[in-house]
């Protein structure tokens, strides 16, 4: 099932402007190996891993354990040797924005980052859509919960 942009959310603050995804659901990326990176891709989302020998302390997550589920059905299981990155050959494809559902930034309003997404994706809904300049649309206990534009003291 494809991933929908529900809506976009350019949060203006004193450093510049945040670009934030509002989704009818969050990634759930499989991964394949090219070299030593895994690259997970779900309805042009991505998120990238590079292998990198743990040492002593120096391990990715701080030494997390978790599974990292593969296209052909097998899991790579991390424990410190899989680190977040950036490869070169995507710059320029993809943006780097938070994202989060409805449900989940009512539950606990925290953008999740971590995820890249297609360019194409976010310029589409852009020429179709105003997005909202409400940080807290989503935020069920803010009082600018659920308007769309709200006055900003960052102009």
């Amino acid at each position: 099932m494809t991933i929908k942009i529900l809506d976009i959310i350019d949060h203006k603050y004193q450093y510049g402007t945040q670009r934030s995804l509002i989704l009818d659901r969050m990634p759930a990326p499989l991964f394949e190996r090219r070299g030593n990176l895994l690259i997970g891709h779900d309805s042009g989302f991505f998120r990238f891993y590079a292998y990198e020998r743990p040492d002593g302390r120096w391990k990715a997550f701080g030494g997390s354990r978790f599974s990292i589920p593969l296209v052909d059905g097998t899991f790579e299981e991390a424990f410190g040797q899989w680190w977040d990155c950036f490869p070169a050959d995507f710059r320029g494809l993809t943006y780097d924005h938070g994202i989060g559902t409805v449900g989940e930034l009512a539950d606990c309003h925290v953008f999740a980052g971590g995820f890249h997404v297609d360019c194409d994706l976010v310029d589409r809904w852009l020429k179709a859509h105003d997005p909202s300049n409400n940080y807290h649309k989503y935020d069920t206990r803010h009082a600018d919960f659920g308007k769309h534009t709200i006055e900003s003291k960052w102009r």
